[in-house]
C-alpha cells in the first residue's frame, strides 16, 4: 500500500481519469480495428442504392427492347400458324391476310368460315396467256394455242 497516493485535488482527479479515458479509446480502437464506422456504411450504402438506381435507368430501355421483340416474335408464329392453316383449308394466299385469331383452333375455325364463304373460285392456270397475243416464233404461237385451249377446273 505504500504505492497509493491520495488525490487532493480536482486536477488531479482530472488527470487520472483522462490517462483512463485515453488508454480505453487505445483499447476499443485496437479492438474494432478493420471495422467500417456507422457513418462510411451508410455512405456506403447510399452510394449502392443510387448505382442501382443507375442500373435500373440504363436497363429500362433493354426491357422495353425485349418486350417489343417478343411482341414480333409471337406475330410471326401467328402469321406463320395462319399460312399452314390456309394451305392445309385450302386457301388462296390473298385470303390469309383476312383470317382471324391467336391460336390454333380459333385461327382454323375463321379459316373453314371463310373458305366455306369464298369458296374454290376460279383457279388460273400461271401459264395460260390472258391477253391473247401470239407474239414470239411459231413455236411459242402454238405452245400457246395448246395452253390456252385448257380448260381451268371449277
Amino acid at each position: 500500500m505504500a504505492d497509493f497516493k491520495t488525490i487532493e485535488t480536482q486536477e488531479e482527479l482530472d488527470a487520472i481519469i483522462e490517462k483512463r479515458l485515453a488508454r480505453e479509446r487505445e483499447a476499443s480502437n485496437k479492438r474494432y480495428e478493420g471495422f467500417i464506422s456507422p457513418e462510411d456504411h451508410k455512405r456506403a450504402l447510399a452510394e449502392v442504392a443510387k448505382s442501382f438506381d443507375d442500373y435500373k435507368k440504363a436497363h429500362e430501355g433493354d426491357l422495353k427492347t425485349i418486350e417489343d421483340l417478343n411482341a414480333k416474335i409471337k406475330d410471326y408464329e401467328t402469321d406463320s400458324l395462319k399460312n399452314r392453316i390456309a394451305h392445309e383449308v385450302g386457301l388462296g394466299y390473298e385470303w390469309i391476310g383476312r383470317i382471324g385469331g391467336d391460336d390454333e383452333t380459333t385461327i382454323r375455325a375463321d379459316a373453314e368460315k371463310l373458305k366455306a364463304l369464298v369458296g374454290n373460285g376460279p383457279t388460273l392456270l400461271p401459264t395460260k396467256n390472258m391477253e391473247g397475243g401470239t407474239e414470239g416464233n411459231e413455236k411459242d404461237a402454238a405452245m400457246r394455242q395448246v395452253l390456252n385451249s385448257i380448260k381451268t377446273p371449277k
